[in-house]
């Protein structure tokens, strides 16, 4: 009882329905010296709710974790970007020039001066990029714009498609699964190996209303079996808790034509209210 009674305080609490980003393109950033032509056969894939910290204060936090920092590839979820200025750098952005990735970053909803949304980065160049419109959910509080955003990078002398979502919390099943089918619909489409990955907000709770939480641990498994039913695999599905608070599995890593060697996850010294999930990849060859 006490955890939903934490929880039910958290979506209470949370802020009003946000607005659309006055600047809905998307924001690139290019490295002085591309570090790379290619990601290469075998490479790490990082997954990481950034809870809107500042550039420079993920970039630390990365920089002094083993675990991943020297990741090949990383997707971002609840980055932040002041629109403050003639000159704006998104915190994706910060972290991109930091390390010399090459950075997308799609601003999905606004809250006065700031925009927030997914981003990629890559130590390989980033040769094509879509924003994905979500269904848009009225979850009562916090309710805003969800997008996906796709790209197209090069691997082992081949091009794949890579995914950074984030899904409304307080959905429930088949909201989560609808609000999820515009990405899985444009991945059945691509014709590359491609990885999906984010913050799906999984959580253990049937919601009523979309505030108020029922214990029912079915969120996580229910959409483990919708990304079976598209042809993905879910390596990471004992991954654990992905969330420092309740101990819940949010966030996930999907992937079709690879195989994963090793994953798991990492506090990045508490940076965040999630950890990163990460996994090293390799391309699935025919005898497999």
């Amino acid at each position: 009882m006490r955890q939903l009674a934490v929880v039910a305080a958290l979506a209470v609490g949370a802020c009003a329905n946000n607005a659309l980003p006055a600047n809905r393109t998307i924001e690139t950033t290019f490295p002085a010296n591309a570090p790379v032509t290619e990601l290469p056969e075998r490479f790490q894939f990082v997954t990481f709710n950034v809870h809107m910290e500042p550039g420079d204060k993920l970039a630390k936090a990365i920089e002094t974790d083993r675990a991943i920092r020297d990741a090949d590839l990383i997707v971002m979820q609840e980055v932040h970007r002041s629109v403050v200025g003639a000159t704006t750098c998104s915190a994706a952005c910060a972290v991109g020039k930091h390390f010399g990735y090459y950075t997308l970053y799609a601003p999905g909803h606004a809250k006065g001066k700031s925009d927030y949304g997914v981003a990629i980065l890559s130590k390989a160049p980033i040769t094509s990029a879509q924003v994905i419109e979500l269904p848009f959910y009225n979850v009562h509080f916090n309710s805003g714009r969800r997008i996906a955003l796709a790209a197209t990078i090069n691997q082992a002398g081949r091009p794949i498609t890579v995914y950074a979502v984030h899904l409304d919390n307080r959905l429930n099943v088949k909201q989560r699964r609808k609000q999820m089918l515009p990405v899985l619909e444009h991945a059945k489409r691509q014709t590359t190996p491609v990885m999906i990955a984010g913050d799906f907000n999984t959580s253990p709770f049937t919601w009523v209303d979309h505030v108020f939480p029922v214990l029912t641990t079915t969120q996580d498994n229910r959409f483990e079996q919708l990304m079976r039913k598209y042809g993905f695999d879910t390596p990471c599905e004992d991954s654990g808790p992905t969330h420092r608070y309740i101990g819940m599995k949010l966030d996930a890593i999907y992937t079709r034509g690879f195989d994963t060697k090793r994953f798991a996850t990492s506090r990045v010294h508490d940076v965040s209210d999630h950890m990163a999930l990460w996994a090293y990849v390799e391309p699935r060859h025919a005898a497999h």
